[in-house]
């Protein structure tokens, strides 16, 4: 008889269906206690500043953890943006996490993934929060100034949009610790950016997500939340059109982040109440130094340059970091290409 054989099998088909079925169980049960946990750390350091006579009362401390903490110091905003971020990681992977099961597709080798992420977004998180305060992003300013919302809504928004967060970081870096030359790297000879023309590279015109003003369209009848919903994870900067293809300006998922920013800090600060949905371009292009960056902080070359060339004109000008590809590299022209720095590193690099 060969009937034995076909029954082990599907015990063991069932007993690999059941652990799998276990693994799913177990993730999903780790991510409904995490929020748990992080809601009861959230409430448990968030400030709840209490005012009599017209003076700051403070505020007795609490333990968590075993660290006593006072809500609202150096320390309790260090541990808020902590779990803000955290959250906001775990609001990341657990839609992950059900879209997938829900969708009978998930994979357990990404198993660690769902249960690091919220330890990744609280690091991240951290770093970020870092920079605001030493002021390489935001205005320097005490914890007793700062915004407890706006930073806790950061932080969230670093741990759900880890990419873009890691991306800004690497902007800020480069910045502050880009060479006068360039470095080893721009003294190495027969590099391919030396022979490359910047129109074999460049990124075309028909490929480029884009904005376009409309001619008989106002700044003002333009919402920044149209600009804000062409931002995705591979999206994270938007040239601005107008007539003929022409550049205007590029937006930077960064510097748009740091405008919502600054005016729901602004908002708070005079007691409104914040609308995202309420902000125009043109509040975007008057808030203090945006213009200037989106509008000059661009070089153009001609269709015939080399990526050498386009590296070169990019560094010429403060904080650039797009070079678009013209005719004859004038900026009443036609766009035909674009380069972002990464683009020109990736090349000069080879």
């Amino acid at each position: 008889m060969e009937t034995e054989k076909p029954k082990s099998n599907i015990r063991k088909s069932t007993a690999s269906g059941n652990n799998f079925k276990l693994k799913i169980f177990l993730l999903g049960s780790y991510q409904i206690i995490m929020v748990f946990l992080l809601a009861y750390l959230l409430i448990k350091i968030w400030p709840n500043n209490v005012i009599e006579n017209g003076k700051k009362v403070a505020e007795d401390m609490v333990n968590v953890l075993g660290m006593c903490v006072v809500p609202g110091s150096e320390t309790g905003l260090l541990l808020l943006v902590i779990v803000a971020g955290a959250l906001g990681s775990y609001i990341h992977a657990a839609t992950s996490f059900v879209d997938y099961v829900g969708n009978k597709s998930l994979v357990m080798s990404w198993g660690w993934w769902y249960t690091l992420r919220p330890f990744i977004g609280a690091a991240l998180a951290l770093v970020f929060y870092f920079v605001i305060r030493g002021g390489l992003l935001s205005t320097n300013s005490g914890g007793d100034n700062i915004s407890v919302f706006g930073i806790a809504a950061v932080a969230g928004l670093v741990g759900m949009f880890s990419k873009q967060a890691t991306d800004k970081l690497g902007e800020v870096f480069n910045t502050l610790f880009r060479t006068k030359d360039g470095g080893g790297d721009d003294k190495r000879k027969d590099k391919l950016g030396d022979k490359v023309s910047v129109s074999d590279k460049m990124i075309p015109l028909n490929k480029i997500s884009s904005f376009v003003i409309e001619d008989d369209k106002k700044v003002s009848e333009i919402k920044i939340e149209e600009l804000f919903n062409l931002l995705s994870d591979t999206v994270t900067r938007i040239p601005v059109l107008v007539k003929d293809n022409r550049l205007k300006y590029v937006i930077h998922q960064s510097i748009l982040y740091k405008f919502i920013f600054e005016e729901s800090i602004n908002a708070s600060k005079n007691g409104k109440l914040f609308d995202v949905k309420a902000l125009t371009f043109e509040d975007f292009l008057k808030h203090e130094g945006i213009k200037q960056i989106v509008s000059d902080a661009i070089a153009f070359v001609p269709k015939d340059s080399t990526i050498l060339t386009a590296k070169d004109s990019m560094e010429k000008i403060k904080s650039c970091q797009d070079v678009f590809v013209t005719e004859n590299g004038s900026r009443e022209e036609e766009i035909l290409g674009w380069l972002t720095n990464v683009d020109i590193t990736k090349w000069l690099s080879v």
